[in-house]
């Protein structure tokens, strides 16, 4: 959805006629509302991005109207106090059925072959696909280099070991000396029952406990205290479980809330009509300068994770406020020229302590170029007939003879005795990789095609939960081109630098910071999971922990390794070895071939039946672009129109993986009302 775009107001109100409002369908419960806030260039220029908020659908409580202020950020990742603006939405959120409603964190979207649990949104122009990236992204795209992305990425991993190393160290000086004597108790009488029962089966069983110990504390901390969530208090988790045992169609098992704003001045000064002329909208700014917007949010954990209140306490939204004048001066401005309506303002902004993000030319390693003065000397002074020398070809002979003494897989027979050592068993005709450094080898692969396929393979074993793609290129899509995938990283700017110094070092550090943000993603996923970030996904493992907890005080651990010991190693295991019928034997090449056609052309078929049929009307993204006179534009083909669809990746994990928090939001305006009809 795009609203209408307002000409010539850098606060814009939408008045009730105008294109403002929408309905979404929700499918699973741990989608996010991805809002973000443009600059429009007109039609054939890229707009400029002011900010993105994200809002958890499952904090929302139905029946409830929620209007809020929120500050706008620009990056996902990166932790950057400049202000951006705040904006202001009315959310509202209506379950049919509550039960399925939670029991949708059980259900992965539809799999596809091209596609595959990945949601997309079609875009219908190159300028729609880089604001839907954007919006949901943030300006750290993926797969773009920026130092300011290095920077905080590394800041956020130091912050995390240091946390961890203290907080490992001071919790268990205090079970030591009693700080907390209900804890250390609990330890103590935990550890004599294991030592008493001479059995180690009850660990997993006190360290399940300690996790649902965990759970409740921070229940009580931060997911239904009223000061941690100033009134907004998500769904509870009470209400969760009678929505598992009696939910279903039309129940009300999760309660309205009502939260009334803070700031008094705000109720008097703030229309809450749906048309606002330009003086109430002076009013409303001018409130949220001077009427004493100036509440904080002092907790913990609220700007980020391990936040500290009275260092990086959660902005206010005077904080967010920022002067239209240099609302898009950016320290790191993707084109050279500035364009659009607010060019000339940028051109007048002050230049005030700018950073230049090019790393410095360092001098390269020659190290691995270079050679022994005296090897050159010994070399040159002993001829050879080929005009070689002998150093070097004494080293490709050893080198040769190595490779030969090397047992290969290919050449063990089936009757042939199976190598003592276990790590020879090589299946590379070559054998064992080269360590000889004078002897070049060929690599099957660049370090950066590594990097990337490292990448890919960490995706992979977290089965996507953190899908940094923006896009999925797909064969079918009408107006396909060879060319897509570099068209739509232009048009995003992934592969866009001033220096070709950093776009060198963009093709190793990218993918390496892409691995770091995996690795981060999946600590702030367990953290918010630990502190209710997400009720309804934290009550199912809240649920799974003490069903879990109820497993293993009557779990056969002595059946179960019986079990596991009789079909991993017993000795039916020499049998079917004998037999043949381990391991099993791969299909040969020309099976494979044939199996391949057969696929081939089943896919065909299902692509032609689906052609008889007609064509799909698929949903495609616009950007609304209007005139001063309100006149829609859409049908207008601008420059970076295509006849192409482009798809978007949306991220859709059940897990809350991002790092900062725009919810709660900040109580001096914002307010809830229970929805009447």
């Amino acid at each position: 959805f795009a609203s209408d775009v307002i000409d010539g107001f850098l606060s814009p109100v939408w008045p009730s006629k105008s294109r403002r409002a929408c309905i979404f369908p929700i499918f699973q419960t741990y989608q996010k509302m991805f809002v973000g806030v443009f600059d429009d260039d007109g039609a054939g220029a890229n707009d400029d991005f002011a900010g993105r908020v994200v809002i958890d659908v499952a904090r929302l409580r139905p029946n409830s109207v929620y209007d809020v202020f929120l500050p706008l950020r620009q990056y996902q990742n990166t932790y950057v106090r400049k202000p951006r603006g705040v904006i202001h939405l009315r959310l509202r959120v209506v379950w049919d059925n509550e039960r399925k409603a939670l029991l949708s964190y059980l259900k992965l979207p539809m799999k596809t072959k091209q596609l595959g649990n990945a949601v997309t949104l079609s875009c219908a122009d190159y300028k729609a696909f880089r604001n839907v990236v954007l919006t949901v992204q943030g300006k750290d795209v993926p797969g773009r280099y920026k130092q300011i992305v290095q920077k905080g990425l590394s800041r956020e991993m130091k912050l995390y070991k240091f946390i961890v190393k203290t907080t490992m160290k001071e919790q268990m000086l205090d079970i030591v000396l009693y700080m907390n004597p209900s804890t250390s108790l609990c330890v103590f009488i935990a550890w004599m029952h294991c030592v008493y029962s001479n059995s180690m089966a009850y660990i997993p069983v006190y360290l399940v406990a300690s996790i649902i110990a965990l759970l409740l504390r921070n229940y009580f901390k931060y997911g239904v205290d009223e000061e941690f969530n100033f009134g907004f208090t998500p769904i509870t988790l009470s209400e969760i479980f009678r929505v598992l045992l009696f939910g279903g169609p039309n129940t009300k098992y999760i309660k309205p809330i009502k939260v009334t704003s803070k700031n008094d001045s705000a109720k008097t000064t703030i229309n809450s009509h749906d048309e606002l002329d330009g003086n109430e909208e002076d009013i409303m700014h001018q409130s949220v300068f001077d009427s004493g917007v100036e509440f904080h949010m002092d907790r913990d954990h609220m700007e980020f994770p391990f936040s500290e209140a009275d260092r990086y306490a959660k902005k206010s939204l005077a904080e967010a406020c920022v002067d239209a004048t240099t609302m898009f001066q950016e320290d790191d401005e993707e084109d050279t020229k500035p364009s659009g309506k607010f060019a000339s303002l940028r051109r007048r902004a002050k230049k005030s302590s700018q950073v230049i993000l090019l790393p410095k030319a360092k001098g390269e390693d020659d190290d691995e170029d270079e050679e022994d003065e005296f090897g050159l000397m010994v070399k040159s002074s002993i001829p050879q007939p080929n005009g070689t020398s002998q150093e070097t070809t004494n080293v490709q002979n050893i080198g040769q003879e190595g490779r030969e003494k090397i047992p290969r897989s290919n050449s063990i027979e089936p009757t042939t005795v199976i190598p003592d050592k276990v790590w020879k068993r090589v299946k590379d005709p070559k054998g064992l990789p080269e360590q000889d450094a004078l002897v070049n080898v060929k690599a099957k692969k660049t370090l950066k095609e590594d990097l990337i396929h490292n990448k890919n393979l960490l995706h992979k074993s977290t089965m996507r939960m953190f899908d940094d793609r923006m896009f999925i290129v797909n064969n079918e899509d009408p107006g396909h081109s060879t060319g897509e995938e570099l068209a739509l990283n232009q048009a995003i700017g992934t592969n866009r630098y001033k220096s070709p110094i950093v776009a060198k070092v963009a093709e190793y550090v990218a993918p390496a910071l892409e691995m770091l943000k995996v690795g981060l993603s999946a600590w702030r996923s367990v953290f918010n999971l630990m502190t209710w970030r997400d009720p309804f996904l934290t009550s199912l493992f809240f649920f799974g922990a003490v069903l879990l907890l109820c497993v293993l005080l009557v779990f056969p651990w002595r059946l179960f390794f019986f079990v596991m010991g009789l079909g991993a190693v017993g000795p039916q295991n020499w049998l079917l070895r004998v037999s043949g019928k381990l391991p099993k034997k791969k299909k040969s090449p020309g099976q494979e071939d044939a199996s391949k056609k057969s696929e081939n052309k089943s896919k065909k078929n299902k692509t032609a039946s689906r052609e008889a049929s007609g064509p799909s009307n698929n949903f495609q993204f616009h950007n609304h672009l209007t005139t001063d006179a309100g006149r829609d534009v859409r049908e207008k083909i601008s420059d970076k129109s295509t006849t192409s669809v482009h798809r978007a990746v949306i991220p859709n994990s059940p897990l809350i993986s991002r790092r900062f928090y725009d919810w709660p939001p900040n109580p001096s305006l914002s307010k809830v009302d229970i929805y009447s009809e």
